[in-house]
């Protein structure tokens, strides 16, 4: 059974087929929205699944990863989620305006939103924040909107790298990194408190997908 989710002044349709959520923008009348669900409820019924398209736009998406985040990190981690999120989205609104969809993001739009941030700030915040949005970027792959993270293909600036000592946190986290574990597992697994934590390993992190396989 699909249900309804309002975003700012949209409604959302949020329903199951072949396995995976859907969700689709409704607009802004609740009782049309209600009849566009049915009508989706009702193709599914009918075995007709194979004609949605599966899309979200961003506001949704984020707002479903804030969700999943709320049981998996700190409440500092989440503000800083949110405070990435909201910036990388004001960008894309002033530079790429055509942006509305998690699917439309690609690497090029990564790559100059990092050349933008290292005009202003310094390398390691442009790389934490890269890597949030990788970390909120790879929970649409886990939840099927997308097949590929578009920040492994962009490479982190050179930073001066805190020195850590030798160690079993150390070995542990250079190895889950380089073997592409998510950040929030690796945060998990390490017992941070804070997901900026992450940036002390940062050096581990694999440029591409493909390096993880290959």
């Amino acid at each position: 059974m699909g249900q309804l989710r309002k975003v700012g002044n949209i409604y959302y349709i949020e329903f199951y087929a072949r396995g995976l959520l859907y969700s689709q923008p409704a607009g802004s009348n609740k009782d049309a929205a209600k009849k566009m669900l049915e009508q989706i409820e009702a193709k599914i019924a009918q075995g007709e699944t194979l004609t949605i398209i599966r899309e979200i736009d961003l506001a949704a998406f984020f707002e479903q990863f804030l969700i999943y985040a709320k049981g998996e990190f700190s409440i500092k981690s989440i503000k800083r989620f949110m405070e990435t999120w909201q910036h990388w989205t004001c960008f894309l609104s002033n530079s790429y305006p055509h942006i509305k969809k998690i699917s439309q993001i690609t690497p090029s739009q990564i790559e100059s939103y990092k050349i933008l941030l290292a005009k202003s700030v310094k390398p390691k915040i442009v790389n934490l924040t890269i890597l949030l949005l990788r970390e909120i970027l790879e929970y649409g792959i886990r939840i099927g909107f997308i097949n590929d993270n578009p920040t492994l293909h962009v490479r982190l600036l050179d930073a001066p790298q805190r020195r850590i000592r030798d160690g079993r946190r150390l070995g542990l986290a250079k190895g889950l990194l380089q073997r592409g574990i998510p950040l929030g597992k690796v945060y998990q697994l390490l017992k941070l408190k804070d997901v900026a934590q992450m940036m002390y390993w940062s050096n581990f992190i694999p440029l591409k997908r493909e390096d993880v396989y290959n």
